[in-house]
């Protein structure tokens, strides 16, 4: 879960703890505690159906993969499938759980995006293994990005 849904919860929790403690409502809580329950059960949920989905791409994508020199990745190439190695210089979004890493592997840099977390505990100057397609970047349409589907430490 993101820390978005972590303090939504959070914040919700306390609201009904305030509520409760300031009315002594108990039917209040027929509706308050589903309701909690519910911030937690739906994001836990969609992480749980997207980490699938992205396992299963990973699966259909990993025979297909060439691996790439980020040099040699460039906007002609959307829509390819590739394998990238590299060292991680920069994490952002991780907080939201969808993380976009800067990687470098020599030859150059690239933003890889991931639409979930991934399995792994990745940190700056982690060496990993990225696999995904090269997308346009939304912000800078010239630059290309990689929509990662699995990344792991080498």
């Amino acid at each position: 879960m993101s820390a978005l849904a972590w303090i939504a919860f959070i914040v919700c929790t306390i609201a009904v703890m305030f509520r409760y403690t300031t009315t002594g409502d108990t039917s209040f809580l027929l509706y308050a505690i589903p309701g909690l329950a519910m911030l937690l059960i739906i994001p836990l949920t969609l992480s749980w159906m997207s980490r699938k989905s992205f396992r299963e791409a990973s699966e259909e994508y990993d025979a297909q993969a060439r691996f790439y020199k980020i040099r040699k990745i460039d906007i002609g190439m959307t829509g390819t499938v590739v394998r990238i190695a590299g060292r991680v210089r920069k994490i952002s979004f991780k907080w939201l759980n969808r993380p976009h890493f800067q990687i470098e592997d020599g030859t150059g840099r690239i933003r890889v995006i991931m639409f979930t977390a991934p399995m792994e505990d990745i940190k700056v100057e982690d060496n990993v293994e990225v696999l995904g397609l090269v997308m346009k970047n939304i912000f800078a349409r010239t630059t290309p990005v990689i929509s990662a589907v699995s990344i792991k430490k080498d």
